[in-house]
């Protein structure tokens, strides 16, 4: 019997540096990917590793939403209260079901039209009036938790000042 050498794989050579923004775009999209925070939170090698390059490059560069949205912290010692306000938003927005988009329009405080108030206003009243959704609201049911955050949410948006005509 002869030996023959083991080789290994060559390297895969790495991609193009992400720019700061779309390492934190990167870091927002794994931390909604169950099976990669699991292993995350474990301290698995590649992850931790992947976590450490995509926030070293985010936190230099990119703007605040971004960063927040990706639960990048500043590189400052100490963190200001409303960036770390704002990750913890994110991430509730995001466990609960409320998609990417919605949270920075949420954190950016865009502004809806009196007639997007006046339609959700008009929702959630019918909702609580609704004996069987308010049960089950209250009972944790996720999709009505994320009902009415997104209501919530309507609701407490500045409304855009329309041009008189």
């Amino acid at each position: 019997m002869t030996d023959s050498p083991i080789t290994q794989p060559a390297p895969s050579a790495p991609g193009p540096t992400p720019t700061p923004d779309e390492a934190a775009a990167k870091l927002s999209e794994l931390r909604g990917n169950q099976d990669w925070t699991t292993k995350f939170l474990a301290g698995n090698g590649p992850e931790l590793a992947e976590f450490r390059k995509l926030s070293e490059l985010a936190v230099n560069g990119s703007d605040k939403i971004t960063k927040a949205m990706a639960g990048v912290l500043d590189a400052a010692p100490v963190q200001e209260s409303g960036h770390m306000q704002m990750i913890g938003v994110a991430q509730h927005l995001r466990e609960i079901g409320i998609r990417d988009d919605v949270i920075r329009q949420t954190l950016t405080g865009q502004e809806v039209t009196q007639a997007e108030h006046d339609a959700v206003a008009r929702l959630k009243a019918d909702r609580m009036r609704d004996h069987a959704w308010t049960k089950e609201f209250l009972a944790g049911n996720g999709e009505h938790k994320r009902d009415m955050m997104l209501m919530n949410i309507v609701l407490t948006s500045s409304i855009k000042k329309e041009a008189a005509a």
